[in-house]
């Protein structure tokens, strides 16, 4: 009698999401770099070939990948602003406090997301759109309070860039196993030192 077959088989649209998941599992493990299609399929238990369903390739893979993770931090920032008062300062900070959140619970996505660097020059149209969505949060809360006079006049490009680079730099330290790791109280009482600082830098003197 022929063995069954052991490989799962997924309705069409299943398999895309147990191909990403698979990716992300790895990821955490080994990293990216190194990463295959079929050590993928294989972690997800489905044939060689199924992963071609739906990408060219391991780097289409990996721009869903980065797409789901900013879409996701998009979401989740919402959900913050949600929490607090409709104040731009309120949400300004609680925006980089998302972005901190995000990195430390979706380190994988994280890593992707900023780790397509020699794509970066022909990034596909989804993931230019995703980023986009996520940097332009960040942005409107700048011209936000840059209306209400809390943060000074200026390029409101400029100063979201400086902004980012602060949150994405702490973020990064701390995934990356630099920063010790305190408690939830202590690991809370930094976030809110490097949001808090951020403003200081940009709020108008008096």
């Amino acid at each position: 009698m022929a063995k069954k077959q052991i490989k799962k088989s997924y309705h069409h649209g299943h398999l895309r999401d147990a191909l990403i998941n698979a990716a992300l599992k790895l990821i955490e493990k080994k990293g990216v770099k190194g990463l295959t299609l079929r050590e993928i399929a294989k972690h997800a238990k489905v044939s060689h070939s199924a992963p071609y369903r739906h990408f060219k390739d391991k780097a289409d893979l990996l721009t869903a990948v980065a797409v789901e993770g900013f879409e996701t931090l998009v979401k989740e920032t919402h959900k913050r602003f949600e929490t607090v008062s409709g104040d731009p300062l309120s949400r300004f900070r609680e925006s980089g406090l998302a972005y901190i959140d995000f990195a430390i619970a979706h380190p994988s996505h994280f890593r992707v997301m900023f780790g397509l660097g020699e794509n970066r020059q022909q990034t596909p149209p989804a993931l230019k759109k995703a980023s986009g969505e996520s940097f332009r949060i960040l942005l409107d809360s700048i011209m936000a309070c840059q209306e209400k006079t809390y943060i000074k006049a200026g390029d409101p490009m400029e100063l979201a860039l400086c902004a980012w680079s602060i949150v994405h730099g702490f973020a990064t330290l701390y995934i990356e196993g630099y920063i010790k790791k305190y408690d939830y109280e202590g690991n809370q009482r930094l976030k809110e030192m490097i949001t808090d600082n951020l403003y200081l830098g940009l709020h108008i003197k008096p």
